[in-house]
């Protein structure tokens, strides 16, 4: 790709198809990359992004065993793999509305419909490499700003975007990131404890509503369930942000929302 150096960027393709993933692989060849690997399963492909550094993974979405969007969001969110900042194509061969959007909530930065030929992932790249979108956090997703697509839940609230590392344009062209990765890491964190502490406010408020008889609840139960998962993932992820002293607060909120769940059952 001109003006692109790709020959020492690592690519991780995920294909359940081995005809598919050999194409998809020499088409990668052709744009100049060098170290490429392949592997069938998400199951396989969270092994390998937990052990090897990768500047870009390309994965079908299409599996029925496995989940990769699944696998994406755990990426962004920390709990898979070493970089969650990592480019990530979907491959799909079945562009349904449903399938772009459940791409677009992942946190993938795109997707390709196959078949397909060569350009299209060239363009893919390329856009990857010289206009990524930066990111945004809210209670329930991390990935490219894309509001106007998915409409994350922002409740109102004013979203950062974040220009994010980008291992495979610093290879491909020399330019460092805006911000190092662990800076980056720690804006997305304190940015994920606020969402969520923001969110916790919202369904509490709800809550109080409901039980005082002010404005009954659609689904008072939903919303207890939602503030217990809210609240625990607040409580795992707290002690790795400048707001480490509330964590005991936090415990508390969690044992309080399992007790009004388990009562509201």
């Amino acid at each position: 790709m001109k003006g692109h150096d790709h020959g020492r960027s690592y690519v991780l393709i995920g294909d359940p198809l081995c005809e598919g993933s050999l194409s998809v692989r020499n088409i990668f060849r052709s744009m100049g990359f060098r170290e490429i690997e392949v592997r069938h399963g998400a199951g396989h492909l969270r092994e390998h992004l937990d052990t090897k550094e990768t500047d870009l993974v390309v994965s079908a979405v299409d599996w029925r065993d496995d989940d990769t969007c699944e696998m994406v969001n755990s990426l962004r969110h920390g709990e898979v793999g070493l970089d969650p900042f990592v480019p990530v194509l979907g491959l799909t061969w079945n562009a349904t509305i449903e399938t772009v959007q459940r791409v677009a909530r992942s946190g993938a930065d795109g997707l390709v419909a196959m078949p397909t030929h060569g350009s299209r992932f060239g363009s893919a790249v390329a856009a990857l490499v010289e206009k990524r979108r930066p990111f945004v956090v809210t209670t329930d997703y991390i990935g490219p700003n894309r509001r106007d697509e998915i409409e994350p839940r922002t409740q109102g609230q004013q979203v950062p975007l974040i220009p994010v590392p980008n291992a495979l344009r610093c290879k491909a062209t020399g330019i460092p990131d805006a911000i190092p990765f662990d800076k980056c890491l720690t804006i997305v964190r304190e940015q994920k404890a606020e969402r969520h502490a923001f969110q916790i406010g919202c369904l509490a408020e709800r809550i109080r509503d409901h039980y005082k008889g002010l404005k009954a609840a659609d689904d008072i139960r939903a919303d207890l369930d939602e503030l217990e998962r809210v609240a625990l993932d607040l409580m795992r992820r707290i002690s790795e942000t400048r707001y480490a002293h509330q964590g005991e607060l936090c415990r508390s909120l969690v044992n309080v929302s399992g007790d009004l769940a388990t009562a509201a059952a």
